[in-house]
């Protein structure tokens, strides 16, 4: 590592250099950086937690080779400030923390990968949290290949981890060893299922451990206590100094070097766009400035950079910051027209007709954690009535899934579960009920649609949306060169008789294809036609 370029902001590979590195069988050497420190001591279980003194270059960089260390060895810096008052610091770039983050491990074993995945275009990404997990469904490879089967046979392109880099920018044990997670990784893209990675860079953990003055400075966070926290009561990042843009760039480039990601998911993006994430106070350009800088390295990579903004993107931003994608929440005003009763949903046609009509190519639509579990319910416990929600939720999906967008969905909407999602909720991947089993076979359909229908989400695939007589009834074609489809999506409790039909081959729809008169479109029903 260049440590000039590490100080002047310009370094993507700060995590080669810093945090504990094996020299030999049980030699260590650490090094950390505190250019305002006057002294930095090492304690941890490989020295009785009595103080090491690093030593201390011109850069501002201490480090000391240490001796008789153990994997998994715990241990903190201590931080002596010009008056003598000191302070104990987890290490910035330990690999691994305990679970209580208390304290940094020493670890710094590689882990062999084997495969790649081959590039899929139509992204259909599962979302899924490890939180919900009990451990064993990842803990060998034979429970591993148990959760790929479930997720190929729903076709899911890619897998997004939540919560994996929460408190801190190191890793912690207790969600999933760190070995069992790479080789999670590795067995996925055996499959070609490509792994994305939730990041908060916005913020850091409120603990007096861990960034907050490491050097006795404001050395990662903002000097005016006015904006120190967010409105999450996590601590600001300053991304106008030169040391938190090199430590970003580098834990970012440490992702993709230490877990061989496929994509990294940008998420609470508001926070980094608007000053303190609020929209009235303003752009942070010093942080839209980072961003692209982040995003071209990351294209450079050929990796997948995905932007996910809790607002609806086109209302709020208006220019390009080289994300891959955007994570944009159109549906979720599709979602309240649902919720509605179903002679009230005409009053927003216009809505539904914007999104057709809307060009999502740089786009990912679909359903969320926040989507699906917002207002404390499922998106089929949202679908209005007691008897029809399964009709309506089908309907929802066929409609999201004939748009031309990338898509994603929260676990255990495949299924269309009726659970409140909570994060002491154990996860399975099993239909529970009749009623699920029905609903994740349509959807397997439909994402199977996605997956096949390679042409029908290009670039040159265009959509026209026509005019049809119907209360809340839509159509609208997609076509391209080789192909033209029609699209039908009925919103509402009426039935409709459309002649049309004839001169089409049904493909798919939500509801039973065995209808005596193939003109009928029902209640709540919806489908994909070809036009002959």
């Amino acid at each position: 590592m260049d440590t000039r370029k590490y100080l002047d902001g310009e370094s993507f590979d700060g995590f080669k250099f810093f945090g504990n590195h094996k020299k030999s069988k049980n030699s260590y050497i650490f090094r950390t950086l505190g250019p305002n420190a006057k002294n930095i001591y090492i304690v941890g279980d490989f020295n009785g937690w009595k103080e090491e003194k690093l030593r201390k270059y011109s850069t501002g960089v201490f480090s000391k080779t240490i001796n008789n260390v153990k994997e998994y060895d715990k241990y903190l810096y201590v931080i002596e400030d010009k008056n003598g008052k000191k302070s104990y610091k987890l290490d910035p770039f330990s690999k691994l923390t305990d679970e209580k983050y208390e304290n940094s491990l020493v670890f710094d074993k590689a882990f062999e990968f084997s495969y790649k995945i081959k590039e899929n275009k139509n992204l259909n990404i599962y979302e899924i949290n490890f939180r919900n997990f009990d451990g064993k469904i990842f803990s060998n490879e034979k429970s591993i290949d148990k959760f790929i089967f479930y997720v190929k046979e729903n076709n899911f392109t890619h897998v997004k981890l939540m919560d994996v880099f929460t408190y801190s920018f190191s890793y912690n044990e207790k969600l999933l060893n760190l070995e069992k997670l790479k080789l999670f990784i590795d067995i996925c893209h055996k499959n070609d299922i490509g792994i994305i990675m939730d990041l908060d860079i916005s913020s850091f953990y409120p603990s007096e451990k861990y960034l907050l003055r490491f050097d006795n400075s404001n050395m990662y966070n903002y000097d005016y206590d006015d904006i120190l926290y967010n409105y999450d009561g996590r601590i600001n990042l300053d991304p106008s100094k030169k040391i938190v843009k090199s430590f970003i760039l580098s834990f970012i480039s440490y992702l993709f070097d230490e877990f061989k990601l496929d994509g990294i998911s940008f998420i609470n993006l508001e926070n980094l766009i608007f000053c303190q994430g609020d929209k009235s106070r303003g752009f942070n350009h010093n942080w839209l400035d980072l961003i692209k800088i982040i995003n071209t390295h990351i294209k450079n990579l050929n990796k997948l950079s995905l932007g996910f903004y809790n607002s609806i993107w086109n209302d709020d931003i208006d220019f390009n910051l080289g994300f891959s994608y955007i994570y944009d929440r159109t549906m979720a005003k599709i979602i309240k027209i649902m919720q509605n009763f179903p002679y009230k949903r005409y009053n927003y046609s216009n809505i539904v007709k914007n999104l057709i009509e809307t060009d999502f190519k740089k786009f990912i639509l679909g359903f969320n954690y926040y989507d699906s579990l917002g207002e404390g319910a499922s998106l089929a416990m949202k679908m209005h009535s007691d008897e029809k929600k399964y009709d309506q939720l089908k309907s929802l999906f066929l409609l999201t899934y004939t748009l031309n967008s990338k898509k994603i969905l929260f676990m255990e909407d495949e299924i269309g579960s009726l659970e409140t999602y909570s994060f002491d909720k154990k996860i399975d991947f099993k239909a529970k009920n009749q009623n699920e089993k029905d609903f994740n076979k349509f959807y397997k359909k439909i994402s199977k649609f996605l997956f096949d229908n390679k042409e029908f989400y290009e670039e040159n695939s265009k959509t026209q949306i026509l005019d049809i007589e119907g209360y809340s009834l839509f159509a609208f074609k997609r076509k391209s060169k080789n192909f033209e489809y029609l699209i039908i999506i009925n919103l509402t409790d009426l039935e409709y008789k459309i002649k049309y039909l004839d001169k089409t081959k049904t493909v798919l729809t939500s509801f039973d294809e065995n209808l005596k008169n193939k003109n009928i479109i029902p209640a709540f029903g919806s489908g994909i036609y070809r036009i002959k």
